[in-house]
């Protein structure tokens, strides 16, 4: 539970109490495996919201609504990563010029055009879902949460040091590999084929996009962990889509 507690204070900003005892660098680290259900206490967030308010309004406004209050719930922490890392990726530049780029905080244009169409992209996908397809808003996080995992147990870390650097050197196969099945069988239980299908596209995709960013620096950094997330989240949503209609 205290594991829970600790990765669903990093991963939101829900009002949580503070722990009575500090947290270690180490249990900051183990905190990984709660990941895909600190996903899917978003999700539920989401799906409630929606469940709630589709009655009320079109669904452009409640597309933003579902957007705005996920960021909310997030403080855009997976985004910063996301803009850091297509700063540094879009810049065609060396390797090491690519990692300086990604660790400077300053928002460049390239970070700005990615952001730009992520949240637009994002945005017509949740603004098209209709209520039998809100199952998604369920999925979305909690698959995000596991997938991006693959970056850390599959790949090494790019730098010597990070925020990101514990979790990979924590990170182990099995943990990983029992949630990634509890995770499909959520998937399954909340959207049938279309979860099936949703997990395998983002498991690929992940695998494919992480290879090819691993083989450019040497590795993933933590900038990269989050841009990861907030991907594949897009990625989920295209993927189920069609087959949720």
């Amino acid at each position: 539970m205290r594991g829970f507690l600790i990765a669903l204070t990093f991963f939101t900003r829900l009002p949580l109490p503070s722990p009575k005892v500090e947290v270690t660098s180490e249990e900051f680290a183990l905190s990984y495996r709660y990941y895909p259900l600190v996903g899917l206490v978003i999700g539920l967030i989401l799906w409630l919201l929606a469940k709630g308010l589709s009655p009320f309004f079109p669904p452009l406004a409640l597309g933003a609504l579902l957007l705005v209050v996920e960021l909310m719930l997030t403080g855009g922490l997976h985004l910063d990563g996301f803009m850091d890392s297509m700063d540094g990726l879009l810049s065609a530049r060396s390797p090491e010029r690519i990692l300086e780029i990604m660790k400077d905080s300053r928002v460049g244009a390239h970070a700005s055009m990615a952001l730009a169409g992520l949240l637009l992209l994002k945005f017509s996908l949740l603004a098209s879902l209709t209520p039998s397809q809100f199952a998604i808003l369920l999925i979305m996080p909690m698959l995000s949460r596991w997938v991006f995992q693959i970056g850390i147990v599959a790949f090494p870390y790019a730098r010597t040091q990070g925020l990101g650097k514990g979790i990979h050197d924590t990170t182990h196969w099995i943990p990983f590999l029992i949630a990634g099945a509890a995770v499909l069988g959520v998937s399954y239980l909340l959207a049938g084929f279309a979860g099936l299908i949703t997990w395998g596209v983002c498991v690929i995709a992940v695998t494919l996009w992480a290879s090819r960013i691993s083989s450019l620096l040497g590795g993933l950094t933590g900038d990269l962990y989050g841009a990861i997330i907030e991907l594949s989240e897009v990625v989920c949503l295209l993927a189920a889509f069609p087959l949720l209609r």
